[in-house]
């Protein structure tokens, strides 16, 4: 066999896993049920093999209170996934990091594509490496949270201009948080993370996908892009205690698990 048909045959089993992993996350999503009352509508993205880490959501899932959103498989698709050369990260970032990158920013991209194209009002997304505080949410009056921006559902504090900054406090940056809607002090800290984002009105998730995010030519992982947004003013809250925050045993298995802070998340 030649170099040039392994690669054709390559090339078409790459697309038909795109077509695959579309098929099935068309499928996950026609699971839909109906929003509870007083809840937003919540999408907690996963890989179909990671049955594991969907058990912890399955009761909620058979009650209605969530979706599942089928996760890109970034190792499977490999580069024909259109974000593989559009994520830009670091130059000695290995194939398999880049692989999955390409598919977590793959599986965000298309999930607020399909919330600004369905019109979906009150959407929380979620990772499935995260946990979500359903008594704390059910306390939350959505309709009087801010409407002119995304609002973090939980996340993680980090120095505002560099992760080596070693002058920085955590306790000090968040000494003054207050319970419920605070808004980012962007001068004074980052957060990174997408164990939970809100987006009020589907008019959010247009902008931030069709003006913002699909214009550009090379998009870095999707949290760091959203601190960019946070300094510009276009990403404006956040919600103190976290609502959903790291399960840190799922995520300590996951491509950045060495990365996490062991700290308490609910406390970003």
């Amino acid at each position: 066999m030649t170099k040039r048909v392994k690669r054709t045959r390559r090339k078409i089993k790459s697309r038909k896993l795109v077509s695959r992993e579309k098929r099935l996350s068309v499928k996950a999503n026609k699971k839909h049920r109906k929003t509870p009352r007083g809840l937003p509508k919540i999408f907690v993205i996963n890989l179909r093999r990671d049955k594991e880490k969907w058990q912890k959501y399955n009761n909620d899932f058979e009650k209605g209170k969530l979706s599942r959103y089928s996760a890109c498989n970034g190792m499977e698709v490999s580069k024909a996934n259109p974000y593989y050369d559009k994520l830009k990260i670091m130059w000695n970032a290995g194939e398999k990091k880049r692989k999955c990158g390409a598919g977590i920013l793959n599986s965000h991209m298309n999930l607020i594509k399909e919330i600004a194209d369905n019109k979906i009002d009150r959407a929380l997304v979620v990772e499935d490496d995260s946990v979500i505080d359903f008594e704390q949410l059910r306390k939350i009056n959505l309709s009087k949270l801010p409407q002119d921006s995304l609002i973090y559902f939980g996340g993680v504090l980090h120095p505002p201009t560099s992760f080596k900054d070693k002058s920085w406090s955590y306790e000090k940056a968040k000494k003054n948080f207050k319970k419920g809607i605070n808004k980012i002090d962007s001068t004074k800290y980052r957060i990174f993370g997408g164990f939970g984002y809100y987006i009020p009105r589907w008019e959010i998730a247009k902008e931030l996908y069709y003006d913002i995010f699909s214009v550009k030519q090379k998009l870095k992982p999707l949290d760091t892009e959203m601190t960019y947004l946070q300094k510009k003013g276009i990403i404006k809250y956040f919600y103190y205690p976290a609502v959903s925050y790291l399960h840190m045993e799922d995520a300590e298995k996951g491509i950045h698990g060495a990365a996490y802070i062991k700290r308490d998340m609910k406390h970003y």
